[in-house]
């Protein structure tokens, strides 16, 4: 995925968020799930926020079926490289 400037996930790193490089608002951030053993992110719903708190209040939403575990981390870019 192109344009990712910072990228937080939960404790068992499935679910996260990702702020992304946008020509509108400068950055936008997204809720994401890691998908499976290939560790590929997939935006979930193509939801967009233009703040953290935004997408991060995404997960509080009782209507839907995603859940964060524990609090959300920065993750260091590298790993995206390491895990791939």
């Amino acid at each position: 995925m192109q344009g990712i400037r910072e990228m937080w996930l939960d404790q068992t790193g499935e679910l996260g968020v990702i702020e992304r490089e946008d020509q509108r608002f400068g950055s936008s951030f997204h809720p994401i799930k890691m998908e499976g053993k290939t560790k590929e992110i997939l935006i979930i719903n193509n939801l967009w926020y233009t703040t953290y708190t935004g997408a991060r209040h995404f997960f509080r939403l009782h209507s839907n079926d995603y859940r964060v575990s524990g609090r959300m981390q920065r993750v260091d870019l590298m790993y995206l490289s390491d895990i791939r």
